[in-house]
């Protein structure tokens, strides 16, 4: 449960049409401005930095190749040999653009399917019966937890750091008490 910062994945992909004036549709206009917003930049910047980007394809398929890196040899034991996806709210969001991505390029998925950890999900479990937090939204969390960015908030590469995070130190946690806690027999009578 070690964080590798200096081995991450990120790129910014340029999204298919964005030279087009059709694209600036007003539901993308609003995405642009909120990008902006929270990068402390123009809006301007942003449609630049999107038209920068690794076309949409080769950052799929660059994703997929790191993510077979991760993949380890199925042997007696070893119950997960796929990169398990794990993040904030990703069974709803994420993974959803990872399947779709999957499917536009004719690859297969890079992640495991079956198992897959939401921290928003794992955070709910811990914290729903506290007064604090009152909501479980990151900007929130991090607050409450104490987090300090290393950089902007709502940058995924930032989010992915801050999210890791918060991932190892409640699997940590959750190893201390399982370790401890007695499973085997408990629902005998």
């Amino acid at each position: 449960l070690e964080i590798k910062k200096t081995h991450a994945f990120n790129t910014i992909i340029r999204p298919p049409g964005i030279d087009t004036e059709e694209y600036f549709d007003p539901e993308r206009i609003k995405t642009i401005e909120w990008h902006a917003s929270h990068a402390g930049c123009t809006y301007e910047e942003i449609v630049e930095k999107w038209k920068d980007g690794m076309d949409q394809k080769t950052a799929w398929k660059n994703f997929c190749a790191y993510c077979k890196k991760y993949m380890v040899d199925k042997k007696p034991g070893q119950w997960f040999p796929q990169p398990i996806p794990v993040g904030y709210n990703i069974i709803g969001y994420d993974l959803l653009i990872a399947r779709r991505l999957a499917k536009a390029h004719k690859t297969g998925f890079p992640m495991g399917e079956v198992n897959k950890i939401d921290i928003y999900d794992m955070l709910f479990s811990w914290m729903e019966n506290l007064y604090e937090p009152f909501d479980l939204k990151m900007d929130t969390l991090r607050q409450w937890l104490g987090l300090t960015s290393e950089g902007q908030a709502h940058s995924a590469l930032v989010d992915v750091f801050e999210e890791a995070e918060i991932f190892v130190r409640f699997m940590k946690f959750q190893r201390k008490q399982s370790s401890i806690q007695k499973f085997k027999g408990a629902f005998a009578r």
